[in-house]
């Protein structure tokens, strides 16, 4: 019923709870119309919400009751915004299939994400069709999911660790468990959560782990069989502690490079790797002119392949700042991220070479934040 209204090639804006199932039904609804979708956090400042629906020149929005209002704060027409909840509620008949959309490539935009920017204002990432259908590709072969499992949705829609989230789950017909904000923001009372949902892929930021309290995990949640950690520095007493009788995975991507651009498993007592690029990446360690360093030197990460992002939309600038084309690789993503290599090929993050920083997995610029003081 959601894709009965196509809107084209444009963007589509989703206003909708995490919790509620017609958010997940409002990005496949925008998808097969042939349009990208743009997730909106119902915590977000309406400034921000405003500013994202103005950026993404968004021809709709699928929300609900109480997004509704706040797309009249935003100043977004109302003939532009469908209340999803109470659509679904009187039609009466499953609406028919639409037809495949004859000009959809695999170049075509799927969805952006818009993340901190260094003046205040947030830039929106524009992500295609075939960059996140490699990482959906490579996710089933390398972890073997089946409709046996039940994997935890716990991110904001507006951030991208939620499409890998929802998509480690649905690709394999397996069961999407989605997290209370409670049990999502209050360490302690996840434990139970996980046990009582029995939960055996979960995919926090580490953080969310150390405010468990949790001594021991292994014993706890015995259902627990794969921990995908990422968003953040792993360090190293959670992964001792959470490696521990099941596998543990150290994902790191930016969203850039469509949600994880390397990936690799954590033991307990050995040191805490990024690991090796996804199938269709490819990485290098390079200095400041972009010349490969050797095995063991720190540098800056550099990202190739088929998940990088179209670029910033409406931010040329930046665009072509932050993805150069390299003499000999062609286009790249420099991410700003210390790193080395190691004899293995394994790689070692050693923090950003700038301002920016995670909290619980969110990117923050601190120039936005001072940006926004200048402004006082």
């Amino acid at each position: 019923g959601y894709a009965a209204r196509p809107v084209g090639g444009g963007r589509a804006g989703a206003a909708l709870a995490r919790q509620s199932q017609h958010l997940s039904a409002a990005q496949l609804a925008a998808l097969q119309s042939g349009a990208a979708y743009v997730c909106i956090g119902p915590a977000s400042p309406d400034e921000q919400a405003r500013e994202i629906l103005r950026d993404s020149e968004a021809v709709a929005l699928l929300t609900d009751d109480a997004g509704l209002a706040r797309s009249r704060r935003a100043g977004f027409g109302i003939d532009r915004t469908m209340d999803v909840v109470e659509h679904l509620a009187r039609t009466r008949h499953p609406a028919p299939p639409l037809p495949p959309v004859p000009w959809l490539t695999p170049a075509s935009l799927a969805y952006l994400i818009y993340t901190s920017g260094t003046t205040g204002r947030p830039k929106g990432v524009m992500i295609e069709h075939h960059s996140i259908v490699n990482l959906v590709q490579s996710d089933l072969e390398e972890f073997a999911l089946s409709p046996a499992d039940r994997v935890v949705q716990g991110s904001s829609p507006a951030y991208d660790s939620s499409v890998e989230e929802t998509w480690l789950a649905l690709a394999a017909g397996a069961t999407l468990v989605v997290m209370d904000d409670d049990a999502a923001r209050l360490g302690p009372d996840l434990v139970s959560w996980l046990r009582r949902e029995r939960v055996t892929v979960f995919c926090p930021p580490p953080t969310l782990l150390r405010a468990t309290g949790c001594v021991d995990p292994e014993a706890a949640l015995s259902e627990l069989r794969l921990l995908y950690v990422g968003g953040e520095s792993l360090p190293q007493d959670v992964a001792d502690r959470w490696a521990r009788g099941r596998r543990m995975v150290n994902g790191y991507g930016p969203t850039e490079c469509t949600v994880t651009a390397l990936r690799g498993d954590i033991r307990p007592d050995q040191p805490v790797t990024i690991g090796h690029p996804v199938p269709g990446a490819r990485a290098w360690v390079w200095n400041a002119a972009l010349e490969e360093v050797g095995d063991g030197e720190r540098g800056e990460l550099c990202l190739g392949g088929v998940g990088l992002a179209r670029g910033y939309r409406t931010q040329p600038g930046l665009t072509a700042e932050r993805f150069p084309v390299h003499p000999r690789f062609g286009r790249i993503y420099r991410t700003g991220d210390w790193v080395h290599r190691g004899p293995d090929g394994s790689f070692f993050c050693h923090g950003r070479m700038d301002a920016q920083v995670k909290l619980r997995g969110y990117r923050i610029e601190l120039e936005a934040i001072e940006s926004r003081l200048a402004e006082c």
